[in-house]
């Protein structure tokens, strides 16, 4: 297996996942009275990443066909959080994040 190949399209995969929910928030936002606020929203981001980003990994490691295990199900949990950490405060506050960790 290709690690750097994989790398390159998990990362591809989230880019693209944290733009999707960008995109829906913004829509729902202006379409539904009660995607208002800020902690709605923030919940609304925090729901629709979780679900959208467990359900897109799960079917790319279907289609990759490779093990689906619990600890690979909860990876997918943890980078729904970074999506939608992403998606609420964009890339360059959760990069700055990791830099002034390491």
């Amino acid at each position: 297996m290709n690690y750097t190949e994989l790398i390159s399209q998990i990362l591809l995969i989230i880019s693209v996942l944290t733009a999707l929910v960008n995109i829906v928030t913004e829509v729902a936002k202006r379409t539904f009275d009660w995607v208002q606020g800020s902690k709605t929203i923030n919940a609304f981001v925090l729901v629709l990443s979780l679900i959208l980003t467990v359900g897109v990994f799960t079917a790319y490691w279907q289609i990759k066909q490779m093990e689906l295990a619990w600890y690979v199900i909860a990876a997918f949990i943890i980078v729904g959080f970074l999506v939608a950490y992403a998606a609420m405060f964009g890339y360059d506050k959760l990069l700055s994040y990791f830099k002034k960790e390491g």
